[in-house]
């Protein structure tokens, strides 16, 4: 499963005329309205899914189900469901169903990718992206399109995931998520020029923040701007003193004015002198829930394929909360 990745997945898309009751739907003329029924079942049973009730959500999704086998709406939401609770063959077969019945449902397609995803799919995952902004009525390309881009992301396809995240804001392109993700993997890339574009762009549409200030901050460091660096730098000490990007200038601050003294002329500080400097201070990262290993490839400054080595990964989305990450080379680590 990926961490960090925040890909987004079916609940909020899930549109359903009615909404709940207590007793099944009657017609008018008292007979009883399988597909109606149907929707209100589906409806109670997202609520309780939504409120951690999930023995009643069952119960109601498959009551949902006997009512309507054939419905596209109430197979996605058992597909959903079984997302949830982590049975993957179940929704699997759900969403492929769910997808047969209405082949042109984008929040479907979407919604597949993004499981597709989280399982690690990534080729299929792709597909049902794609298919999904290809469906001429679908309106929610920019997120599908940014989906796609976190999701190359997690499999280390980043320049997959710097073209996605492009198209994303070409939908979108005040998107501010997408322009956050973008920054951080042109500064990952050490795209200098690019990464400032974007954070100029980004900054438009967000609050100042400490993400921003460390962007900057490496971005000045980058491009051997270290009097601008130096500014980001004393910002997060003095606006977020507790953020650990505060605590990580500060612990290498004396080595980024030795740096700073002795090469201004250096237009750029590549990756290789970047992981010294967090090595220097930091041999381990305890990882935590939502990251992702780019995120602390960023944080620490040492490059995606260095960390996988260094802790032999064999791929970027091989992380889960609480492990122990190695910021040292094999023989540095004790």
């Amino acid at each position: 499963m990926l961490n960090g990745l925040r890909v987004c997945v079916a609940f909020i898309v899930i549109t359903l005329a009615g909404c709940a009751s207590n007793t099944d739907t009657q017609g008018y003329n008292g007979s009883f309205d399988e597909a109606q029924a149907a929707k209100t079942r589906v409806s109670l049973g997202l609520t309780y899914l939504k409120n951690g009730n999930y023995t009643q959500a069952k119960k109601n999704l498959d009551q949902a189900y006997e009512y309507a086998p054939n419905s596209a709406d109430v197979n996605y939401a058992l597909a959903y469901y079984y997302q949830i609770v982590g049975e993957r063959e179940r929704a699997n077969s759900y969403y492929s169903k769910a997808l047969e019945l209405a082949p042109d449902n984008g929040d479907i397609a979407n919604s597949y990718g993004a499981f597709m995803c989280q399982v690690g799919d990534y080729e299929k995952a792709k597909s049902y992206f794609l298919r999904a902004v290809n469906i001429r009525q679908y309106a929610n390309s920019a997120q599908t399109y940014e989906n796609l881009g976190l999701c190359a992301q997690g499999q280390g396809e980043i320049e997959d995931a710097i073209s996605y995240l492009n198209n994303a804001l070409n939908h979108q392109p005040t998107r501010a998520k997408s322009l956050f993700l973008i920054t951080e993997l042109y500064i990952l890339t050490e795209q200098w020029a690019l990464a400032e574009t974007m954070l100029a762009k980004y900054r438009r549409v967000a609050p100042v923040s400490p993400d921003i200030l460390w962007m900057s901050f490496d971005i000045a460091k980058g491009q051997g701007d270290w009097e601008a660096a130096k500014e980001y730098g004393e910002a997060l000490v003095r606006d977020y003193p507790k953020s650990p990007f505060a605590e990580r200038y500060q612990s290498n601050l004396s080595t980024y004015n030795q740096l700073s003294d002795t090469q201004p002329e250096t237009p750029t500080v590549s990756m290789s002198q970047n992981s010294a400097l967090s090595s220097s201070s930091d041999e381990f990262h305890i990882v935590k829930a939502g990251e992702n290993l780019y995120r602390i490839s960023l944080m620490h400054n040492i490059k995606l394929a260095t960390l996988q080595s260094w802790n032999q990964l064999d791929n970027a989305s091989a992380i889960v909360a609480g492990m122990k990450l190695w910021l040292v080379p094999p023989e540095r680590q004790q």
